[in-house]
């Protein structure tokens, strides 16, 4: 269910949404502020695209693959912990 969220902008703001308004593009203050809110969701998922691309370029660009041996890491962790450390 829609719930109701006030805030104050400022004079300039404001300004910015009264024109938006008058210029005929939106009927309301809510509409405005809804476009407003619109973009900044898709400003940020797109942010978050371009990272997560920088990330696979990043382990692309990183090398093959090493080998990683949990068991033998998991016993180190073990013995490091019980400060039987052999290594």
């Amino acid at each position: 269910m829609p719930r109701t969220i006030t805030f104050q902008p400022s004079t300039e703001l404001s300004a910015f949404i009264e024109a938006q308004i008058q210029t005929g593009g939106f009927s309301s203050q809510s509409e405005v502020v809804r476009a407003g809110l619109r973009l900044l969701q898709e400003q940020t998922a797109a942010s978050k695209l371009q990272q997560l691309r920088q990330l696979i370029d990043e382990g692309e660009a990183s090398g093959e693959p090493v080998h990683w041996d949990v068991d033998g890491f998991l016993a180190k962790v073990t013995r490091e912990n019980d400060g039987t450390t052999n290594d």
